[in-house]
């Protein structure tokens, strides 16, 4: 689901490559039982014939932890006949 040039700034300003990425998920792998994270307010900011670029918001929680909420803009891609992601810039929101 993502494209091999994919890039991510996470919210606290640290830039993520592909690999990077990876190893990210492979070491978050079922470490946080329970979280729940639901997407809403997406909103379509620009298209083009091979992508378009989307703003959400993310909410994620623990059992027994306060919610965070973070606002995302995602580049996707048109790749080999997929949709794949090509950045992901997050922005943790405060109340």
């Amino acid at each position: 689901r993502f494209a091999v040039d994919f890039t991510m700034i996470t919210p606290g300003g640290i830039c993520l490559d592909y690999p990077a990425l990876g190893a990210f998920f492979q070491a978050q792998r079922a470490c946080r039982p329970g979280l729940v994270i639901m997407v809403e307010h997406i909103d379509l900011v620009a298209e083009w014939p091979e992508g378009a670029a989307l703003r959400y918001r993310e909410r994620q929680q623990l059992p027994g932890q306060a919610e965070t909420v973070r606002w995302s803009t995602v580049i996707l891609k048109r790749e080999r006949g997929r949709i794949v992601w090509r950045h992901l810039h997050e922005t943790t929101a405060t109340a």
